[in-house]
């Protein structure tokens, strides 16, 4: 007779919570960070992933005297795990604004680097004082991550969008610069014109290293494309703001980001009368995702957030053509 080798189900097992442990474990990298984090001892903690293991027939944790490592399984679980936890929240949270008609609950936004820094950072505090029960995760990357199996609610997406079934959202599109620390440009000039960019250093940005093409265009003219061998490349948009702060070469970067900079004249816009920017396009776009499909409403909690960030990015527009769109440019 053929042995039943299929793990018995516990039927007073909770596996949410048991979820939400082995994803702490998981992102503390070890049971000792994660029991203080979540205020419960280390062995009850491991009892809990031993169980969850146990329920589900398989090993997902490879435990060692030092570390810990996901198995298949484990890499596997832990997405499935992220989508149970934030369908949870999500539901706990449509009710909990159904009965109290304010924001609340726990809300997830993934958003590259500099737009957290740069953009919305500053911005944070206010946002917590008009909803003070909505609980913030703000997760910084500059690699596009899945909602879905990140369990977040919203994304910010700097540039093309990709093709998707989810509901997005054009917030605005932001100016490309190109700009040199006045120290820089005292020791090598000014460039002219594209064809200049070559005899001078340049930093870049960006997923992908190696060369890159800059293009310009120009009211009248054809448009310009330069390829760009940089003298550092970083995907750093901060660091590389830093880095011709300090007089290593020329960037194009994003408006928000070296708003601050050129305010100040620790950089100057250069080759004005080029524009780094298509003018068929008009800037860089920028989109918020939802985790929802196109067909459905995204919950009070996203759609405030989404209301603050139009709001962030309006006061940015004004505050730009207050203080002069070329203000910061070298003579």
């Amino acid at each position: 007779m053929a042995r039943n080798n299929a793990p018995v189900r516990r039927s007073d097992f909770d596996e949410l919570t048991a979820a939400d442990v082995f994803l702490q474990v998981v992102k503390s990298n070890g049971f000792t960070r994660a029991a203080k984090v979540s205020g419960r001892s280390t062995s009850s903690l491991s009892r809990m992933v031993a169980e969850l293991e146990r329920q589900l027939g398989a090993q997902l944790l490879a435990r060692t005297t030092r570390k810990l490592h996901l198995t298949e399984a484990g890499l596997l679980y832990a997405a499935t795990a992220e989508a149970l936890l934030a369908t949870q929240r999500a539901g706990r949270d449509a009710i909990a604004e159904l009965t109290g008609g304010m924001p609340r609950g726990h809300l997830r936004v993934s958003m590259p680097v500099s737009v957290g820094e740069r953009l919305l950072g500053p911005y944070v505090p206010e946002l917590r004082r008009r909803y003070p029960e909505l609980r913030l995760e703000l997760e910084l990357s500059d690699r596009n991550v899945s909602l879905v199996e990140g369990g977040f609610d919203l994304a910010i997406r700097v540039g093309r969008l990709a093709d998707s079934s989810l509901r997005a959202q054009l917030l605005g599109k932001q100016a490309v610069r190109l700009v040199a620390s006045p120290r820089y440009l005292a020791q090598h000039g000014k460039p002219r014109h594209p064809d200049d960019i070559h005899r001078h250093a340049c930093i870049s940005t960006g997923v992908a290293s190696g060369p890159q093409e800059w293009s310009f265009h120009r009211r009248g003219a054809r448009p310009r494309r330069v390829t760009v061998e940089s003298a550092v490349h970083t995907t750093s948009p901060t660091l590389a703001t830093q880095l011709a702060r300090s007089g290593l070469g020329l960037l194009r970067m994003l408006d928000w980001v070296i708003r601050d900079e050129l305010r100040s004249g620790d950089l100057l816009e250069v080759m004005t009368d080029w524009s780094c920017d298509d003018p068929s396009v008009g800037g860089v776009p920028v989109h918020v995702v939802y985790a929802q499909t196109a067909s459905a409403v995204p919950p009070l909690k996203s759609r405030v957030f989404v209301d603050m960030l139009k709001e962030i990015v309006t006061r940015e527009a004004l505050s730009k053509r207050t203080r002069g769109g070329r203000a910061g440019s070298a003579p």
